[in-house]
């Protein structure tokens, strides 16, 4: 955008430039020329100012040298040295010139070549992580149109390469600008027609106040840039506090259609789920006999920044694998103390136990054992070691997760934990962080000699890409769940209706959301690949065939819900349903399971039992499973929803 003085200023500077070039070639011409014919005079003088440029000048410089020696006046003399220079000005003005048109015929080239339908997308920020976006993008530029809106100037020659791949580069900084100005200010970028709008700065507090210049819904000022129906701004935001903010912020339009579809985009987040979907907690229970309530997780994390907090947060979820399953996660840094003090912010005394070197989660709120370890030791020295050995004697460790910024600790880590395990015979996944150095991290992936029992954690250049931020797989299930849970139909035996809601719009459903109820969608769209693993685990422990028992209890004839083809009716009242499901092992199992996960993914975002209430984050369903079903009992048959879901798709599946 030119309006912007940063942008304006090259440009002008090579116009004055070049004014001044030729007005010094001019001057120059007509004393160099003086005793020529007036009409022969001004041709040459306009010759040689247009040579000028085309680095050939009339007048050269051993000319001007031996003009200034015949004729040494002072005048002479200046317009002589000032003409030297000006010979060298006038062809770089010249070159910026052809850079500037073969620039805007790229564009034009481009443009020309764009699909009339394109998609718009428009990001805001250019640092690191969006290059690397940019970089990992493998969309086709006639169908997306992607602008870039950048506050700094950027580079000509980087300018040049991302026209090239068919990006369009925009300079505005909006926020010093008033609202009035706003669509004047971002016309050039369709921003009221895009699709995907990706708030990317590097700081969060940035990208909320860029939140705030869209119209979040019809009470909210004319001013503001009013998106396109059915837009998603994806903001970054990977500090607790602001997005606490944030999510105040959008959840005053809960309940209402809000103009855009927001999703907060944490990077650490990203990381650690991309990590335990491809290596998951339960890697070494897997394809043996040992019972789920006996998949014991003792999570190892070494380093508590950004990602190793993730990687507990994650784990209190992502770990439940039964009603009893223990999950002991051990957390090691050198500057625990403080670190610490952050992480434990988010969570409330009335859900855990805390102490200065432990945290475990109350038995009144959940069932199972959630515990975790803190140890004030440094990674580089022998106690931290020792300490290992001492854990290895007692609990062994079934996975870790190094999330060291130092790359030489890491390595160093990596190579004795790996030694460490394989002493005992043990063979945990050992996750480790190398975001710094490709090159060795390149090394480590292909060579399985040393560090063989290693992996990475994909670091942001891998992580980030344009494709996951505005087509979110994880977004889709969770909306599809979110779906699925909003409109099953639960009727009771003497009801006759049978009609569901499911032609509703999930995005719709999904834009009336909290921010907190869309997380709690997500959590659980994450842990239904962990139930891949372990609805047929526990039907086999059970002596039953997965197929069998869903027609069985959820069937056209179920024992516990007779499914109607778009409902579930109740076989009894809603007192024998729960009398039903606490005598079936299968169904009970699969229900406390459930609802032990959930309450372990409230716990971890700050939630307490108590009356409902959104503000103050309570809820009277965060209890243990028995105590559910005496005081909620009506609450419990949700905690069946998996099944239902798989039922319903195997269903659509065979009618297919």
């Amino acid at each position: 955008m030119s309006n912007q003085t940063n942008r304006k200023n090259p440009t002008r500077l090579i116009l004055l430039l070049a004014i001044l070039s030729f007005l010094i070639a001019t001057a120059q011409g007509i004393i160099y020329y003086r005793e020529y014919e007036s009409f022969f005079k001004y041709l040459l003088v306009l010759q040689n100012s247009i040579n000028a440029f085309g680095f050939k000048a009339s007048v050269t410089i051993k000319d001007t040298v031996a003009f200034m020696e015949d004729n040494p006046s002072a005048l002479n003399k200046c317009i002589g040295y000032a003409y030297c220079i000006a010979v060298f000005t006038a062809p770089y003005c010249t070159i910026s010139f052809v850079y500037k048109i073969l620039q805007r015929l790229l564009r034009f080239i481009i443009f020309f070549r764009r699909d009339k339908h394109c998609r718009h997308i428009v990001i805001f920020g250019y640092n690191s992580d969006v290059k690397a976006m940019l970089n990992n993008n493998k969309s086709d530029p006639k169908k997306n149109c992607i602008h870039i809106v950048a506050t700094e100037l950027i580079d000509n020659e980087e300018i040049y390469r991302l026209n090239k791949s068919g990006y369009i580069v925009h300079y505005a900084d909006i926020l010093k600008a008033a609202e009035s100005e706003l669509h004047a200010l971002l016309v050039k970028t369709r921003i009221e027609i895009a699709s995907n709008i990706i708030l990317f700065e590097s700081s969060s507090i940035r990208n909320f106040s860029l939140l705030q210049l869209f119209r979040l819904n019809e009470k909210d000022s004319a001013d503001r840039i009013k998106l396109a129906e059915g837009a998603k701004i994806s903001c970054r935001c990977e500090e607790e506090g602001i997005g606490r903010l944030i999510a105040e912020y959008y959840n005053s339009a809960a309940g209402t259609d809000a103009y855009y579809d927001l999703e907060l985009v944490g990077i650490p987040e990203m990381q650690i789920h991309k990590m335990y979907s491809e290596h998951p907690l339960h890697t070494v229970y897997k394809d043996t006999d040992t019972p789920l309530k006996d998949w014991t997780v003792h999570l190892l994390v070494a380093g508590f920044g950004q990602l190793g907090q993730q990687a507990v947060l994650q784990a209190m979820n992502l770990g439940v694998v039964s009603e009893r399953n223990r999950i002991i996660i051990d957390v090691f840094d050198s500057n625990i103390k403080m670190k610490k003090a952050v992480f434990l912010n988010q969570l409330s005394h009335d859900t855990f136990d805390m102490t200065d070197s432990r945290v475990t989660l109350k038995s009144e709120a959940a069932d199972g054992l959630l515990e975790i370890n803190f140890h004030e030791l440094n990674i580089s020295h022998l106690n931290f070691y020792d300490t290992i050995r001492s854990q290895l004697d007692t609990e062994p460790y079934t996975y870790a997760v190094i999330a060291l910024e130092n790359i030489d600790l890491s390595v160093n880590c990596a190579i004795q934990l790996e030694e460490l395990f394989d002493e005992r015979g043990l063979n945990p996944p050992i996750l480790m962080r190398m975001d710094t150095d490709r090159r060795l991290a390149g090394y480590i992936s292909a060579d399985k000699k040393s560090l063989g029992d290693v992996s990475l954690i994909d670091d942001r250049s891998i992580v980030i890409t344009l494709e996951m931020i505005i087509n979110r797989e994880i977004d889709r299930i969770a909306k599809d769940y979110n779906h699925f849970y909003n409109n099953i139909k639960l009727i009771t035996a003497d009801e006759t209706g049978t009609v569901d809601n499911s032609a509703e719009d999930p995005e719709i459903e999904w834009n009336r959301l909290r921010l907190f109820r869309r997380s709690s969608s997500k959590a659980a769209a994450y842990h239904d690949e962990v139930k891949n693993d372990i609805i047929p685990k526990l039907a086999a422990e059970n002596g039953v065939s997965l197929d069998q028992k869903l027609e069985e209890l959820i069937g056209v004839s179920g024992s516990l819900m007779r499914y109607t083809g778009s409902a579930w009716q109740m076989h009894g009242t809603e007192e024998a349903v729960l009398k039903k499901i606490r005598k079936d092992s299968f169904a009970y199992g699969l229900a406390s399971l459930e609802h032990r996960r959930w309450c372990c993914y409230m716990a971890s975002i700050g939630w307490r039992p108590g009356e409902r209430s959104d503000q103050f984050r309570r809820n009277p369903c965060l209890v243990p499973q028995q105590k559910l079903m005496q005081e909620q009992p009506e609450m419990c048959k949700y905690d069946l929803m998996s099944l239902m879901e798989r039922y319903k798709k195997r269903t659509e599946t065979e009618m297919k």
